[in-house]
């Protein structure tokens, strides 16, 4: 009787927790049992015990669990899912900084560890409120193993399921990455390098992709790595980590300044009488427009999901199209036409063009994101090829009508070159002055969030906090951009600084020590070559910068 009833009760419980998967509580993914000290996937024997007590030590070491699984609890946690948004993956929804309406807000998530693994968080009316209730999607190298569908988790109190990108949407997603605000400046590399300045593009945009491919090898060595602070503490421990992410968020910060510096340098030269004289206090154009820009994107970068600005921001490749077709239209109507002339070589400028190139092919950051996004991921490469090859001829092209139409004259944005009365000089420039408006907090978004991760508990309340900060870290882009306004120099000097160590150096390092003596010969060989170009490209490219905006000071 005991046994009969017994029988019962298990299947009941087998009911309920049929019930509870279709009302939205989903298994647990393999990339996370053995966070809960399940042996049985990843245990030579399935059991549980001294293995597991030591997998946890690893862990809270360098973040490395069993050989073929990785989790990592250190800080940052949020990166991966605040860059998931430079991606299209699921539909918006709307709401500023604060309390959720939902039972749990986007920063739970992450803090319970779900974020890191989910593309969105989960959030459905049914569930009962307890986190621990709410386990991860179940994948297989990104895949459901049984089924076609793959599930993609949002917090708009729905479950949205979808497939994941093909190579089209990856092409797409990866274009709108590396294709940015480097293209003004492409025609001013041939103005200071020289036309043998082109081969400096290409030579970058062939190293850049294949340590985009070696990038694929690091997160792919164990299940678990995610993104590139995980790749950089799978490699180097807590410190690879560490010095990975400090590099990444000093890169998107920068590009915030450039974009600041782009406002002032574009929108002054539409309205070039623009100034303000109040109680005595005289503000020139450029600094205006700059207050002005940081102003009106302030209500952005407090928005607590940031997906419709990802939708937005998507909208970059059109942008960079009609910038191209719009210059290459005001050199064939405006009669201006493609007759200048440039040197072959200028060798004090190749830094410069370093710089420059550094800068437009640095998306490392966003690969791995990119990568998970994938229904089929062994199409990666041929996803990446593809990205590089149109991007390269968008740059090369625009570089080389940029200078045929203004030779010597050419300045650090193009833009500034076009004729003021020109239609389509005007959509070039309204389409480069609107389009940061959208990327803006995107890409602050993530240096925000890893920064409240570190917020003291009791100190403030998560409101106040975020915005006292995403406030403060808005106005001190606006002040470098004051003391920096050089839209070329400093865009070399991230390229050069920051931007060669994302796309070149760091990618063959993390290859080198994560691979080992996996890694073919040739593969060594090329990654240890791209190591010593790369150490050698950042010097240069650094110094020459440094020292050309000093030079410019002292004017």
């Amino acid at each position: 009787m005991a046994a009969g009833a017994a029988e019962e009760h298990r299947k009941e419980q087998q009911k309920e927790e049929e019930l509870a998967l279709e009302d939205g509580v989903v298994e647990e993914s393999p990339r996370r049992s053995f966070e809960d000290g399940d042996g049985d996937d990843y245990g030579d024997d399935g059991q549980d015990g001294d293995d597991d007590d030591d997998d946890d030590e690893d862990q809270d070491g360098d973040g490395v669990g069993s050989p073929h699984s990785f989790q990592s609890r250190q800080w940052p946690q949020s990166y991966r899912e605040t860059t998931d948004t430079y991606t299209i993956a699921a539909s918006p929804s709307f709401g500023y900084l604060g309390p959720s309406t939902s039972k749990y807000s986007l920063l739970d998530l992450a803090r319970s560890g779900l974020g890191s693994d989910l593309k969105l968080p989960l959030v459905s009316d049914k569930l009962d409120g307890k986190q621990e209730s709410i386990k991860n999607l179940r994948k297989s190298h990104g895949s459901i193993r049984d089924d076609k569908v793959s599930f993609r988790s949002q917090h708009t109190e729905e479950i949205y399921i979808g497939q994941g990108c093909n190579v089209t949407q990856t092409v797409f997603n990866g274009i709108n990455v590396l294709a940015g605000v480097g293209l003004l400046s492409t025609p001013f590399t041939i103005h200071e390098a020289g036309w043998t300045g082109l081969a400096v593009l290409i030579c970058f945009a062939t190293v850049c992709c294949y340590t985009g491919i070696l990038l694929k090898y690091c997160f792919e060595s164990k299940d678990g790595i995610s993104s590139y602070p995980d790749i950089g503490e799978a490699a180097f421990g807590r410190f690879g980590r560490l010095f990975i992410s400090i590099v990444l968020y000093t890169e998107l910060y920068s590009y915030c300044v450039e974009f600041i510096i782009l406002e002032g340098d574009n929108l002054t030269s539409l309205f070039p009488s623009a100034d303000l004289d109040w109680l005595g206090i005289q503000i020139d154009g450029k600094h205006l427009f700059g207050m002005l820009t940081a102003v009106l994107v302030l209500p952005t970068v407090w928005l607590r999901d940031l997906r419709v600005l990802s939708y937005l921001s998507a909208g970059g490749v059109i942008a960079t199209l009609l910038v191209f077709l719009s210059v290459g239209l005001v050199g064939v109507t405006d009669g201006i036409g493609f007759n200048a002339t440039g040197k072959a070589v200028k060798w004090s400028g190749m830094p410069f063009a370093i710089g420059i190139y550094g800068f437009c092919y640095s998306g490392h950051s966003v690969f791995p994101n990119i990568y998970q996004s994938m229904s089929d991921r062994t199409k990666f490469p041929k996803a990446l090829f593809i990205c590089f090859a149109i991007c390269t001829a968008i740059y090369g092209s625009f570089a080389i009508i940029g200078f045929l139409m203004f030779g010597d004259n050419t300045l650090s944005q193009i833009t500034l070159n076009l004729p003021k009365h020109s239609i389509a000089s005007k959509v070039a420039l309204w389409t480069t002055v609107i389009n940061p408006f959208t990327k803006y907090a995107l890409l602050l978004n993530p240096i925000a969030r890893s920064l409240e991760e570190l917020r003291p508990e009791g100190f403030l309340n998560e409101t106040s906090c975020a915005i006292i900060l995403r406030t403060g870290l808005v106005a001190s882009t606006v002040c470098i951009a004051f003391l920096l306004p050089f839209f070329g120099l400093v865009m070399a000097l991230i390229g050069s600084l920051l931007s060669v160590l994302v796309a070149v150096i760091m990618p063959a390092l993390c290859f080198l020590k994560i691979a080992q003596n996996k890694a073919t010969r040739l593969q060594v060989t090329a990654s240890v070559g791209i190591i010593i170009v790369g150490i050698i490209s950042a010097a240069l490219g650094t110094y020459s910068s440094v020292a050309r905006i000093a030079e410019n000071y002292k004017v």
